[in-house]
């Protein structure tokens, strides 16, 4: 998330990050699904919940807003 999802954001950068939180999305379902249920999976699943939240978001945004700015649109 720091890396692609920042305080300085781009359309392409939000568009890899949410790739490569699809793959960790599905890797940590399919551990869910055959592992006993923990804290720590607990968490994991959400924290890729809100991760998933920030960039979706983030994609919607077409300006910039308070320490958040983008590059593709001014």
């Amino acid at each position: 998330m720091s890396n692609y999802v920042g305080i300085v954001r781009s359309d392409l950068r939000l568009k890899r990050a949410l790739r490569r939180l699809e793959i960790i999305y599905s890797e940590t379902e399919a551990l869910y699904n055959r592992s006993i249920i923990s804290s720590d999976i607990c968490e994991l699943r959400n924290l890729i919940n809100v991760s998933y939240l920030v960039i979706k978001f983030a994609m919607k945004r077409k300006e910039s807003i308070g320490l958040h700015y983008t590059i593709d649109y001014r």
